[in-house]
């Protein structure tokens, strides 16, 4: 009787051990990090060219087309330029930026606008 129940124990632990690789194999995709907070750098300049140096409201928008279309995503800040009109920010600071916005791998395009001046969009990725 002893040896029959040492039989079904190790048969027992048998099975389970060679289940788990199995289990560990039907886990759902996952997908890399998706930060929440991007770096952007830019320059400001006034209407004559010349570097802003003064506070200014800056909105930036991220779009799933180059041309056309409601933003996927959209914040402002309030942004301080160095001397050159020179800024960094981060994105996703005053609006959260949605991780399901970049999971799919498709191409975003991003845009800035300054004082309803907004730029040519560029791609992201």
């Amino acid at each position: 009787m002893r040896v029959s129940s040492f039989f079904v124990a190790l048969i027992f632990l048998v099975v389970v051990l060679c289940s788990l690789p199995m289990a560990a194999q039907q886990t759902s995709t996952t997908y890399a990090a998706v930060p929440t907070l991007l770096n952007f750098a830019g320059v400001l300049t006034t209407t004559n060219g010349k570097p802003l140096t003064t506070i200014a409201g800056v909105t930036f928008a991220l779009y799933a087309e180059q041309e056309g279309g409601a933003p996927l995503w959209l914040e402002t800040q309030s942004v301080l330029p160095d001397a050159m009109g020179h800024y960094t920010v981060q994105l996703g600071s005053a609006q959260e930026l949605p991780s399901v916005l970049f999971v799919s791998g498709q191409a975003r395009w991003w845009a800035c606008n300054q004082k309803d001046k907004w730029n040519k969009r560029a791609s992201c990725w």
